[in-house]
């Protein structure tokens, strides 16, 4: 008799469970949608401007009056004009929009983010139909790659939207490699069939600075965006490193060329190598220092 009753007691438990795990799993299949509410200057009413995280298929209801020195009240649901009190049924993203006159507002949202530089500063703004807004991005020490989007789309760092729809502006950079902190390995193929590997070595900032070699050569590097060039000079020929560009933190690739004179140069690429194990450069091909032209 026992027995029976721990085992009813244990079923009635799963059953319970059961209940549970089933209601949380309808609880997380609810679908939610964004009511983007705009509400202008002479206009009072609910919902009040913001943004509300609605069910699908629930009933929203809405109601707004036109403030005193105004004479026209527009209210619009997703563009489409309604009328100024009512609900609607939650079917998707919506926008409500309730203005006076001609005081239309549209939206516009803006994200920065970390390495950007530049206004509007990152928030929501609301301005009047036909408004014309300025925006410019630039990056900040220590940064690459800046990008602005206006609604997804690659624009202009800096340029001028007319709020005539809502927008949404996101401007975005990454961390700038630092080529300063190890030595690197640097290979280099010319047309003339020479080649040199050697231990090159960037000292200053991270956007510019000096530069060495282990075969005795020196120069300036400059590292602006995500695009490194710099020279070595030695005493009988210079070397020309340009287009920079990395593979990955620890590969960057570009063009370079050799020369004594300008009208004498010898065309060719390289790769850089970041050194993390201490090993040095080994110089092939014969001596920098010499020319082959």
């Amino acid at each position: 008799m026992k027995r029976t009753t721990i085992w009813i007691g244990a079923a009635a438990a799963l059953a319970v469970l059961a209940i549970f795990s089933l209601a949380a799993c309808k609880k997380a299949e609810v679908e939610t949608k964004t009511l983007t509410v705009i509400v202008s200057e002479g206009v009072s009413g609910s919902p009040a401007a913001g943004d509300y995280t609605l069910e699908v298929g629930a009933d929203q209801s809405y109601a707004y009056t036109l403030g005193a020195g105004y004479e026209k009240l527009t209210v619009l649901l997703d563009g489409n004009a309604i009328a100024a009190s009512g609900s609607f049924t939650v079917s998707g993203d919506h926008t409500l929009r309730a203005y006076s006159d001609d005081n239309n507002e549209y939206k516009l949202i803006v994200a920065v983010g970390a390495g950007v530089i530049g206004a509007p500063a990152a928030g929501t703004y609301y301005y009047k139909q036909g408004t014309k807004v300025p925006y410019s991005y630039k990056l900040a020490d220590g940064y690459k790659g800046l990008s602005v989007k206006v609604d997804g789309v690659e624009a202009e760092a800096s340029g001028t939207l007319t709020m005539s729809e809502d927008f949404v502006i996101n401007a975005s950079a990454e961390v700038k490699y630092d080529i300063r902190s190890t030595p690197w390995k640097l290979s280099e193929s010319y047309n003339d069939g020479s080649s040199f590997e050697v231990t090159v070595t960037f000292s200053g900032t991270l956007t510019g600075g000096t530069v060495s070699d282990s075969e005795g050569g020196a120069g300036i590097y400059e590292f602006v965006d995500d695009t490194v060039d710099f020279n070595l000079v030695f005493p009988n020929v210079t070397y020309v490193y340009e287009n920079g560009d990395f593979a990955d933190e620890n590969t960057m690739n570009g063009t370079c060329k050799r020369y004594q004179t300008a009208d004498s140069a010898v065309a060719g690429t390289w790769t850089a190598k970041r050194i993390t194990s201490g090993v040095a450069g080994i110089q092939s091909g014969g001596s920098k220092n010499k020319s082959r032209n």
